[in-house]
Parts: structure tokens; sequence; C-alpha cells
């Protein structure tokens, strides 16, 4: 028979002077962290293998304790290194399949790790030039910041 597990079980770490939830409370809250992947795949089998009711994990979800552990590691999950790679990787992946809405997103995000580079001209300097001569001249600083040569 299912147990309803309520909020007992909280203990105070003598070291932190933190809560900590019971140890079913941070099962079923891994499992919750685990996404797609989770096995099994809803809550109401999870209550069957864990022998809990499905009211008592309802409870847990609005206890504030456990809804704060939550919500930390959930916020500290979807900002991990790997998940946002994994996201830009899968942008440029169709943005050099010819993706227009996928290269803008993925150009947005690498302009924040690409230098400024400033092109200071005096005006007099770039009026007095050709327009072959002004498009050589962009060649060139494009080239150097690219690391290539094309001329």
């Amino acid at each position: 028979m299912p147990h309803n597990g309520g909020g007992k079980g909280w203990a105070t770490d003598p070291v932190t002077g933190k809560q900590t939830m019971p140890d079913i409370w941070r099962q079923f809250l891994e499992w919750l962290l685990c996404g797609p992947e989770r096995s099994p795949s809803t809550q109401k089998e999870w209550t069957a293998e864990n022998n809990t009711h499905e009211d008592t994990v309802r409870r847990w979800k609005r206890d504030p304790r456990f809804r704060k552990e939550w919500e930390s590691r959930a916020a500290e999950m979807n900002v991990h290194i790997e998940r946002v790679q994994g996201v830009i990787d899968a942008v440029y992946s169709e943005a050099v399949k010819g993706d227009i809405k996928a290269a803008s997103l993925y150009l947005q995000y690498i302009s924040a790790y690409t230098p400024v580079k400033k092109v200071v001209v005096d005006k007099g300097e770039a009026a007095s030039m050709s327009d072959a001569d002004l498009a050589l001249e962009l060649q060139d600083m494009l080239a150097g910041l690219t690391g290539g040569s094309d001329g």
C-alpha cells in the first residue's frame, strides 16, 4: 500500500544548518530533473515503483523547500555549458544547411564573443579613394580579421 510521506523527514544539517530533504524526496527530485530520458516515464509510474501515493508527490512539489531546491537545480542545469553548447551546435548545423533564422540566431550568439574593431578613416582620405580602392582596403581588413588572404 502506498504511503503518504507528507512533510515529515526533513532534517537540519549540523554543519551547514540548512534543511535537507528526505531521501525519497531527493530521489523524486533527481527523477524530475532527468527530463525526457526519465525512467519510468510518468509520475504515476514513479509513484507506483516507489510505493508512494500520487497525492504525496503533488504535495512535495508544492512544498516551498522542495520547490526552492527544484528551481535552483533546474536553473543550474539549464545554463550548464554542455546544454548550451548542444543548442549552439544544433543552431550552427541548421545554419550551414541554409536555415536563415538559424544563421541569424547563430550570428547573434557569436557576436558576443567577436571582438569589435572600429575602423577610423579620415573623411578626406576616404573621400579621395575610388570605389575599387575602398573595396580593396576593406578586403585587406577582412582578411586580417579572418586570418586569410584573398587578394
